[in-house]
């Protein structure tokens, strides 16, 4: 297997301390004694000197992902069951909630009445700072005169058709599985045990982190397998509703998907398409494994829309009611966080030769207003999205920009590929822009600066597509509402010497560095090109814990995106971060641009490599932006 293994360390050169020698060996520096007691200094010296390089140096040695257990759970989407009292509980409860965790229960499973006082004790802990907690029986009706959960100081619903159960891939009663409020499932495990991984998991969730554990074994009695009850399942009702949440912002007239899933006459001619893609997770397009970081904007299905979808496919593909369909969302016009504060736009159309190579361009658009703003959010608005592969956004008031595009006869200026993060311009980022990411604002009291006199440059990724084409993308900014007293800090794992031998099916670059701050890790940003298979990136803490951060195993070249944490992970000063990425140069990876297969090197263009992954974070104290100075972040 071929490999490249890159380190960033700090430490003092044994070059410095050779120079030392004649000073510790005495001024003659001829007597034996002084020889010895020489000696003597400089090893102790030299041993004191690899000790601290030892303790500065990151480490390269890649963790066992392969021993990261996911929870496996879809979202829970749909919630709406009622308990003993009649009361129905849906998800409109789960809002504003830190967590909200759902006991698996049986009234006639022993284990499930001996876990009573546990998950009394944690709900009166954690509820009064608001945890949600709820009990979920999926056991057979018992018949006795009260319930053995009716004690329990939170309300325990029924979920005889296992709807819940599926959705949250619960196994075993008890179970405990820990939500968000968008549904997604952050813990999964069981109610108690030696590590109390479930107790630390909330109190992370309320310190406004991710649980560093994503599972734990659960034992108990296996939850029977769900029969699909029989029902009739129409798109007006049933499918609609999901297509228009999950797929419509790619799959809808003018966006970058090759058809529409908005009517009833789309869906239906697709339906069998619909559920190969759905139940094998390839649509919606989202990349990262379960176990390995809980991410915002996540689209993946759960059970029950999943098996919604397989039912309507398989019993005729009703229509239903016309009357029952949802509204279409207002898209906006496509600015998806709403009207921009200021919308600056190319001064001049950039055209794109019918065929050719890739062509990566600096593009600046001037702020062009008479005082300076803080943004909390920017969108971009690509022009032509048949030719515009991605782009980065960033920002200039130093005037380089501007010197640069005057000097260029083109529109904007072209950028050289010799710098270890492939370009020659050093301008802090602002953001980016790729098919299917969701634009956010950045998290409260986060933003930038922006002066009156500063340009925002676009390094815009334009690719042929068999005629000739014209761009002239957007930029939106969004003022801050509020004072902003952070801007995020960043660092990027990334090397330009890349050079993989063609065969080569499972060749490694392994990158890793040691935090010199206690951060608050937000998002990141994976990078690479056609030939690249699997990515993985890890924490390991200075206790020697491993938190996965991100696992991609079918990287995709046109599907990149920046993965928002939906809890900031906590990093101390010393985690070693390491960057794993597997690339495939055989004849056998079809994304391979060269039949047969060539030596591939590091470079810009589309078939060549790179290698890279940007941290974007928070330092818990100002000192961190001395080892992370904030003017050079990928985004706010």
């Amino acid at each position: 297997m071929g490999s490249l293994e890159t380190t960033r360390c700090r430490g003092r050169s044994p070059g410095r301390l050779r120079r030392l020698i004649p000073v510790i060996a005495g001024a003659d520096g001829r007597t034996g004694q002084g020889w010895l007691i020489g000696i003597a200094l400089t090893v102790t010296a030299l041993l004191g000197w690899w000790g601290v390089d030892r303790l500065m140096r990151a480490p390269l040695v890649e963790p066992p992902f392969e021993r990261i257990v996911g929870t496996g759970s879809g979202p829970v989407s749909a919630f709406d069951l009622a308990d003993s009292a009649g009361v129905v509980h849906t998800r409109d409860e789960w809002a504003g909630r830190p967590a909200i965790v759902l006991f698996f229960l049986a009234g006639d499973c022993p284990g499930s009445v001996q876990a009573c006082p546990r998950m009394a004790r944690l709900a009166g802990i954690h509820g009064p700072r608001g945890v949600l907690f709820l009990g979920v029986d999926v056991g057979e009706p018992v018949v006795q005169d009260r319930s053995p959960f009716e004690g329990l100081p939170f309300p325990t619903v029924r979920d005889p058709e296992l709807l819940v159960a599926t959705q949250a891939n619960a196994r075993v009663t008890p179970e405990a599985v820990v939500l968000i409020p968008d549904g997604q499932v952050v813990y999964q495990g069981a109610v108690d045990d030696r590590t109390h991984a479930l107790e630390t998991a909330l109190e992370s969730l309320l310190a406004g982190e991710a649980p560093r554990i994503a599972s734990t074994e659960a034992l108990g009695r296996p939850i029977p397998s769900r029969s699909s009850p029989p029902r009739q399942i129409t798109f007006s009702e049933h499918v609609a509703p999901i297509l228009l949440r999950r797929c419509a912002s790619c799959h809808r007239p003018g966006e970058v998907a090759p058809f529409s899933l908005l009517h009833y006459r789309d869906a239906a001619k697709r339906a069998d398409d619909l559920v190969d893609v759905v139940e094998s997770d390839r649509m919606p397009p989202w990349k990262p494994r379960p176990g390995a970081g809980v991410f915002l904007d996540a689209p993946r299905l759960s059970a029950h829309e999943k098996e919604t979808l397989r039912i309507w496919a398989e019993t005729g593909r009703a229509a239903g009611d016309a009357a029952l369909l949802p509204p279409l969302p207002h898209w906006n016009d496509d600015w998806r966080l709403g009207e921009p504060d200021l919308v600056l736009t190319m001064p001049e159309p950039f055209t794109v030769p019918a065929a050719g190579n890739d062509i990566y361009q600096f593009l600046r658009l001037p702020v062009g207003i008479d005082h300076d703003v803080t943004i909390a959010g920017l969108e971009v608005r690509p022009g032509n999205r048949r030719v515009v592969h991605h782009t980065r956004i960033y920002l200039d008031d130093t005037g380089d920009a501007r010197r640069r595009d005057l000097a260029d006869p083109t529109p904007g200026f072209l950028g050289w590929f010799d710098a270890p993060d492939g370009m020659d311009v050093t301008y802090p980022g602002l953001g980016a822009w790729t098919p299917g990411m969701t634009p956010r604002l950045a998290p409260e009291g986060v933003g930038r600066l922006i002066k009156s006199n500063a340009d925002v440059v676009l390094r815009t990724h334009y690719h042929p597509s068999g005629k000739s084409e014209v761009d002239r993308s957007q930029v939106g900014l969004y003022f801050a509402r509020r004072p902003t007293t952070k801007t995020m800090a960043g660092y990027t794992l990334c090397t330009n010497k890349i050079d993989i031998p063609p065969g080569e099916k499972r060749h490694r670059i392994l990158l890793s560095t040691r935090l010199k701050a206690d951060v608050h890790l937000h998002s990141i940003v994976p990078h690479a090109h056609a030939l690249c298979r699997e990515i993985r990136l890890s924490a390991t803490l200075p206790d020697g814990t491993m938190v996965p951060l991100l696992w991609i195993t079918d990287w995709d070249f046109d599907w990149q995106d920046q993965y928002r944490y939906a809890r900031p992970v906590g990093l101390p000063l010393g985690t070693v971060v390491t960057l794993a990425v597997y690339f495939d140069n055989s004849a056998g990876n079809p994304k391979n641009p060269y039949s047969p297969p060539r030596r591939v090197r590091y470079g810009g263009g589309t078939k060549d490599e790179m290698c890279a992954c940007h941290l974007e974070f928070l330092p818990d104290q100002p000192s961190g932006y001395a080892a992370y100075p904030a003017r050079s972040p990928f985004g706010l």
